[in-house]
C-alpha cells in the first residue's frame, strides 16, 4: 500500500511543507487473484492438517496420545476445541476479495468460480462439524456490516451447497485458464476444478442421502451422465495441497513447527495397527514406523496403543514409549501433501451407490479399484492377493466397504470422524477413561465468542439441537 505523507519543517527563518512517498517495495501495488488463491488454499490446508491430527484422529481412533490424558480421546471436548474449524470463517474474506477482484478484467471468471466452489468446501466442513452455522449471512461483516450473522439450519444448508456447486460445476470455461496463475493444485487445469466440484458433490449427496430420498435420484444422474459430471479419475485428480518444502510453505507437523518430542507422543492406535496387521495391509508402514526398539532390526515391529487408556497404562504400555509405534516418518516431512478429497474416496461412494442401487456399475470393481488407488496414493505396495484376504474380499455389503473407506481416509480432514457418524462403521470401542458414556462425539461445541458476540444467534441454533453439548446430532444423522 502507498502512503504519502507531508512533512513541515522550519530550519531558522526558511519553514515549508515536502511531499514524500513511503512505499514499501515487497508489497505489490496492485493485488490480483492469482496472488490472493495460494495464500487461501494454504491457510486452509493447514487448517486440514492441524485439526486431523489434533481432533479427528483421536476422536476415530486413529491415534492417541501416549504420555497423558488427551481430552479429545477421553472425548471432554471443549469450546476451545472449535477455534481452528471455524477459523475458517476468516478465510471468506479471501474468497470475497477473488470474486471482486475477478469481475474487473477480462478472462477472469475461472478464478471467482474457484473461490465460490472453495467456499462451498469450507462450509461444508464447518456445517459438519457444528451442525446449523452461519451461512446466508456469513463473510458479509465488510459488504453488509452484518456482524451478528443467523445461523442456517443445516438441512437448508446441505440443499443450498449441492445446488450451487452443480451451477459452479457448469460455469468453469475448461477451455479457459487462470491468466495470473496461482493454482498449486491443478495448475490450471480447469477440468480438474470442474471434477473436483462435482466430486465434492457427490461427498455431500451421499452424506444427506439417508435424510433426503431425492438425492437418490441426483445421485444416479451424476453417475450416469460421466460427460455432463466428470468425476475424479486417477490420483492425479486428487485434491491435495503439495508444499513447496521451503518456509513458511511446509507441511504444519513438520519439524519446523512442532518439535519431534511432542510428535512422539503421538502413538498410532491399537485398531489401526492391529486391523492393518490382521489384513497383511502395507499401508500400515506408511501410517506407523516401527516401535523404537526394534527399528533397525531384521524383525520390525508394529505395536498400536489403545485410545483412552488411564495415564500410568498409557506411559508403559507394552513395556513403554520404546515398544509402541508412533505416526508414520513422512507426517514430519516438510512436503507430506494436506488432502482435501481423492479419487479414492470418490471410487468408494460410486460403489456405496451401485450397492444401494442408485445406479448400475459393477460394485466390486468399483471397490477393487477404490482399495487400490488408495495403496497407490499412499505408495503402499499392492498385490491383488489382498483382495482375497476373508477380511476384505467383496461380498456386496457396505461393512467391508466402509471399512476401507475408513482406512484411506487417514489425515484426510474431518472426514473419517463424518463418515462414522453417518454410517456407524467401524465399529469402535471408546476407551475406558472415555467421558461420554462410551459414545463417540456427533459435534464440537460452538466458540465461546459465539455465546458473547452473537448470543441470541447462537441460542436460538443451540435450542435446536437440545442445548450446545457434543452429542446433538447433525441433520443428516440416522
Amino acid at each position: 500500500m502507498q502512503k504519502t505523507f507531508l512533512v513541515c519543517f522550519a530550519i531558522l527563518s526558511l519553514s515549508g511543507c515536502e511531499k514524500i512517498d513511503n512505499i514499501n517495495p515487497n508489497v505489490p501495488a496492485n493485488v490480483n487473484p492469482g496472488v490472493v488463491l495460494p495464500q487461501v488454499l494454504y491457510n486452509i490446508s493447514n487448517t486440514l492438517v492441524g485439526n486431523a491430527f489434533e481432533l479427528n484422529n483421536e476422536l476415530i481412533q486413529y491415534t492417541c496420545m501416549n504420555n497423558t490424558f488427551t481430552e479429545v480421546q477421553r472425548f471432554k471436548l471443549q469450546p476451545a476445541n472449535s477455534n481452528g474449524i471455524w477459523g475458517l470463517y476468516g478465510r471468506l474474506r479471501d474468497l470475497n476479495d477473488i470474486v471482486a477482484m475477478s469481475g474487473q478484467g477480462e478472462g477472469l471468471t475461472n478464478y471467482a468460480t474457484i473461490a465460490e466452489v472453495i467456499k462451498i468446501y469450507i462450509f461444508s466442513v464447518i456445517t459438519d462439524t457444528f451442525g446449523d452455522v452461519p451461512y446466508t449471512d456469513a463473510g458479509k461483516a465488510d459488504s453488509e456490516r452484518i456482524l451478528t450473522p443467523a445461523y442456517d439450519t443445516q438441512e437448508s444448508i446441505y440443499s443450498d451447497m449441492v445446488a450451487r456447486l452443480q451451477e459452479l460445476a457448469e460455469r468453469v470455461d475448461v477451455s479457459g485458464g487462470l491468466a495470473y496463475g496461482g493454482d498449486p493444485i491443478y495448475g490450471g487445469d480447469m477440468l480438474k476444478w470442474k471434477k473436483f466440484a462435482n466430486s465434492l458433490r457427490l461427498r455431500l449427496l451421499m452424506r444427506m442421502s439417508a435424510k433426503s430420498p431425492a438425492t437418490e435420484t441426483l445421485i444416479g444422474e451424476m453417475l450416469a451422465n460421466p460427460d455432463r459430471f466428470p468425476l475424479m479419475e486417477s490420483n492425479a485428480d486428487n485434491f491435495v495441497y503439495r508444499y513447496t518444502g521451503s518456509l513458511p510453505d511446509v507441511y504444519p507437523l513438520a519439524p519446523n513447527f512442532v518439535r519431534d518430542f511432542d510428535f512422539k507422543y503421538k502413538s498410532v492406535s491399537a485398531f489401526i495397527v492391529d486391523s492393518l496387521s490382521k489384513f497383511n495391509d502395507s499401508r500400515l508402514f506408511q501410517y506407523a514406523r516401527p516401535t523404537n526398539a526394534s527399528m533397525g532390526t531384521d524383525h520390525p515391529e508394529y505395536v498400536g496403543l489403545p485410545n483412552a487408556l488411564p495415564v500410568s497404562e498409557s506411559a508403559n504400555y507394552n513395556g513403554g514409549y520404546n515398544f509402541q509405534s508412533y505416526l508414520g516418518t513422512r507426517f514430519q516431512s516438510n512436503t507430506e501433501p494436506a488432502i482435501w478429497m481423492t479419487w479414492s474416496e470418490v471410487l468408494f461412494l460410486k460403489t456405496e451407490a451401485a450397492i444401494k442401487g442408485f445406479y448400475s456399475a459393477d460394485a466390486k470393481t468399483l471397490y477393487e479399484s477404490a482399495i487400490q488407488a488408495s495403496f497407490e496414493y499412499w505408495d503402499a505396495p499392492f498385490t491383488s492377493a489382498y483382495l482375497q484376504h476373508p477380511g476384505v474380499s467383496f461380498d456386496g455389503q457396505l461393512p467391508k466397504v466402509y471399512l476401507q473407506k475408513f482406512f484411506a481416509l487417514f489425515f484426510t480432514g474431518m472426514e473419517a470422524w463424518c463418515e462414522y457418524r453417518r454410517t456407524g462403521y467401524p465399529l469402535l470401542v471408546p476407551g475406558p477413561t472415555n467421558v461420554n458414556d462410551g459414545k463417540i462425539p456427533n459435534r464440537i461445541p460452538y466458540p465461546l465468542a459465539e455465546q458473547s458476540l452473537n448470543q441470541s444467534h447462537y441460542e436460538e441454533a443451540a435450542s435446536r439441537i437440545g442445548g450446545d453439548t457434543m452429542n446433538g446430532k447433525m441433520w443428516w444423522q440416522n
